[in-house]
C-alpha cells in the first residue's frame, strides 16, 4: 500500500522574510516645476460648476470630491510650511552657519 503526499495547491508558499531576496528601490525627483495648487483648485471648482449644471448628478459629484482633495493637499502643504517656519531656530542657524561652535555634531 502506497501512502500519497496531500499538496494543496489553493496555498502560496511563502518563505521566512530573512530568506527572501531584497530589491533595492531608487527614488528620483521627476524634475517637474512645483505645483500651484491654489490655481489647480480654483481650476476644479470651475471644472465641478461646470459638471454640474451639464452633466449627471454623479459627474457632478466626482468633480466635487476632486476639489475637496485638492483643498486638502492645499491644506497639508500650508501646514507643512507653517510647520517648517515653528522649527528649531537652532537648526535654521545652523543650515546658514555650519560652522558656528554652536553646530557642532561629535560622533562617538
Amino acid at each position: 500500500m502506497m501512502l500519497a503526499k496531500r499538496t494543496l495547491l489553493s496555498r502560496p508558499q511563502v518563505r521566512p522574510a530573512a530568506t527572501r531576496p531584497r530589491r533595492a528601490v531608487v527614488v528620483r525627483a521627476s524634475g517637474q516645476p512645483a505645483v500651484d495648487l491654489g490655481k489647480k483648485v480654483e481650476d476644479a471648482v470651475k471644472d465641478a460648476e461646470e459638471a454640474c449644471a451639464k452633466g449627471t448628478s454623479q459627474d457632478c459629484a466626482v468633480a466635487w470630491d476632486t476639489v475637496e482633495e485638492l483643498s486638502a493637499a492645499a491644506s497639508h502643504k500650508k501646514d507643512a510650511a507653517k510647520a517648517d517656519a515653528l522649527s528649531d531656530p537652532l537648526e535654521k542657524y545652523c543650515q546658514d552657519a555650519p560652522d558656528a561652535d554652536e553646530c557642532r555634531v561629535y560622533e562617538d
